[in-house]
């Protein structure tokens, strides 16, 4: 079973940091460190302070669980009063292939869209085409680095966005 909830209480948020530290070792070992090691600058600080901008009312951390363990994570921050950015997406390897990334991405941007977003953004590693898929599935489309991209990097990275006045597509 899935669940999929804001991550507010402490035990959840606590599970949300065991995620992104193992985001962080998976990233590691997948990826060239040497690609874009600024990506995961003051991770630690983020962790030990979250749930920091990911908190209400401008952010949102989102936990999934399957079959009551932690399973994914995902976050968004407020750019502005109208744009959110989209972090630290990770489902753990051995929950994949459960629809746990549509599930989260589907309450994180209910979730920014109540909060009165009508834009979101996000960067992600060239490599990671399953997470691209998804993306581009809940309506996602691929935009040229910006200054709206402050830490992505030309050649690595894929910037995309998302007009949440827009219905996700079925």
């Amino acid at each position: 079973m899935i669940s999929i909830q804001r991550a507010e209480a402490p035990g959840d948020i606590d599970a949300v940091r065991a995620l992104i530290r193992a985001f962080y070792r998976w990233v590691m070992a997948e990826i060239a460190e040497a690609d874009n090691p600024a990506v995961f600058a003051g991770l630690e600080e983020e962790l030990a302070g979250l749930p920091g901008r990911y908190g209400p009312p401008t952010g949102c951390l989102v936990l999934a669980r399957l079959d009551g363990e932690p399973a994914g994570c995902v976050a968004f921050y407020s750019h502005d009063a109208s744009t959110i950015e989209l972090k630290r997406m990770f489902v753990l390897p051995g929950a994949r292939g459960h629809g746990i990334g549509e599930r989260m991405l589907e309450v994180l941007l209910a979730q920014a869209r109540a909060a009165g977003a009508r834009r979101a953004l996000l960067s992600s590693h060239h490599t990671m085409h399953a997470a691209h898929a998804t993306y581009r599935r809940a309506g996602f489309r691929d935009v040229p680095l910006s200054a709206d991209f402050p830490g992505a990097v030309a050649g690595i990275d894929v910037c995309m966005e998302l007009a949440l006045n827009a219905e996700t597509p079925a």
